[in-house]
């Protein structure tokens, strides 16, 4: 539905559907398992996703009333599980900071000319913050590859052009403290620009609160440009060119009252209740942007990540409500805000957590897009060096599916932990073959219902849950491991050294 056909649909259709959806069953006795003896119940994911996912919440895009709504359904639903709040209420609010970009140009001065590029259709800037929006300019250098960045032998005072993405902070920090005026990260293919400029949209958040580490905004201003400008500057050997390159930026700030949803179950056991085993999954999305083809306006963002808050809260149900032994540990569902914008929901909480961070025993995060089929491989971020990636794989395994772990990297809400040194996974359906299926057939099938940041991303009747089933029971598995001690000894170790 376009953003006009939203707005015909009225406040009546809405309220009704707000009171359906907000309603709650009565604590009886629990749901039986479904398919194949799972825990995990696919028709509260079908439902969950089914509102969050409706064009009546406008995309859920930060600070906006979408949101607030997603936020008001979240804990509503967590109410009546029978969850309690992590603090002194189930929201956390987090202060935010949205620049609206009023105008911008890149100019690229040569020896015989000068050329003006286009905002946003030839360039954008790629997160936000006060260092991330400034304007600069500089004498340009040429560093390659991303990996080559370090070996730049000069770089103060000039704009650095390289390869996008550079999600290194490491390197990035690098080349600002080495007093680089700016980076244009070139995108090598236009496609993958006009993605970009969708999920960015015409405006840049940042926490408002002083102090606050974060992951992906920038310590030095940087901007994306497209193929054009590699083109027109002849990108070929690493090292100084003859051109200089100016971008000037002018934006307008207004606050945003952003908030993070946690809930908790309260472990069963005295002696390591005290303790908790974080799920994270956002639910924000890119709210309403630029119509597409078929002129819907709105980015419902059903697979990303409205499906993996449907996932956190059929684990919340399972654990709460489910046959098997409770928790032994707390555990905690976190909802992000803001992810969309540079993981600064979770960047807030890592920085003011609601549950000490010394007594988290690991965080499974679920934002990986909704396998429309179940899964028989996966991947696990974050669980490179850590028991609990091992723990996930040693899951896996045990089930007759296979496992790869690879470092953390500031993709998902998972990582804001994990640079604070919490055991953090980002558990990622692989590129196996589906349960069933074959190759061929498993690739069609994702290509069909894969919508990544289109305004396609909607709910249909007709998606096939039982792949995000296996996704959720997975997810299940690995905390249920956790909370029967796995890894836990030797965190504790670590913590004590």
């Amino acid at each position: 539905m376009t953003m006009k056909g939203r707005l015909r649909a009225g406040a009546p259709a809405f309220v009704g559907l707000l009171a359906a959806c907000l309603s709650v069953p009565p604590r009886t006795a629990p749901p039986p398992p479904v398919g194949r003896g799972s825990i995990i119940d696919t028709l509260a994911i079908r439902a969950h996703t089914s509102f969050l996912a409706n064009d009546l919440l406008a995309g859920r895009g930060t600070g906006a009333p979408g949101a607030d709504l997603a936020a008001a359904y979240i804990t509503a639903q967590c109410r009546g599980l029978g969850l309690r709040p992590v603090g002194r209420d189930f929201v956390q609010e987090v202060p935010l900071v949205e620049a609206v970009v009023d105008s911008a140009t890149l100019l690229v001065r040569t020896s015989g000319e000068v050329r003006r590029y286009a905002y946003p259709q030839e360039f954008l800037p790629d997160f936000g913050g006060e260092r991330g929006l400034a304007s600069f300019a500089g004498p340009a250098v040429y560093g390659g590859s991303p990996l080559a960045l370090a070996e730049l032998p000069e770089v103060r005072g000039a704009v650095v052009l390289t390869a996008a993405p550079v999600r290194d902070r490491a390197l990035l920090d690098s080349l600002a403290r080495r007093g680089a005026a700016g980076l244009l990260q070139i995108v090598p293919d236009s496609s993958v620009l006009d993605l970009y400029r969708t999920s960015r949209g015409a405006s840049r958040m940042a926490i408002a609160e002083p102090g606050v580490a974060t992951s992906l905004l920038p310590t030095m201003p940087w901007i994306l440009g497209a193929p054009s400008v590699a083109r027109d500057l002849a990108l070929a050997s690493i090292g100084p060119l003859s051109a200089e390159l100016a971008v000037q930026l002018h934006v307008t700030n207004r606050t945003v009252a952003g908030r993070n949803v946690a809930c908790l179950l309260p472990g069963s056991a005295a002696g390591v209740r005290d303790t908790a085993i974080v799920f994270t999954a956002h639910y924000d999305h890119l709210g309403v942007g630029a119509p597409d083809e078929r002129g819907d306006s709105i980015y419902n963002g059903f697979s990303d990540n409205a499906a993996g808050v449907g996932m956190l809260l059929a684990i919340a149900q399972a654990m709460a409500r489910g046959p098997a032994e409770p928790m032994r540990h707390s555990v905690i569902f976190l909802f992000p805000t803001a992810e969309e914008r540079g993981l600064l929901g979770s960047d807030y909480y890592a920085a003011k957590p609601l549950w000490p961070l010394a007594r988290t025993a690991g965080v499974i995060n679920l934002d990986a897009g909704a396998p429309p089929a179940p899964p028989t491989s996966w991947r696990i971020p974050g669980g490179d060096r850590s028991a609990l990636g091992a723990l996930a794989m040693d899951v896996a395994l045990t089930h007759g599916w296979s496992a790869t772990t690879s470092p953390a990297t500031p993709n998902s809400d998972y990582y804001p932990f994990a640079r604070s040194g919490v055991p953090a996974i980002f558990i990622i359906p692989g590129p196996g073959p589906y349960e069933g299926l074959t190759s061929d057939s498993s690739i069609a099938l994702r290509r069909t219902w894969d919508h990544y940041h289109q305004a396609g991303d909607a709910w249909a009747p007709d998606f096939p849950f039982r792949g995000l089933q296996r996704y959720a029971e997975y997810a299940y598995l690995v905390a249920r491991a956790l909370d029967r001690g796995g890894g836990l000894e030797e965190r504790r170790a670590v913590r004590r050294r």
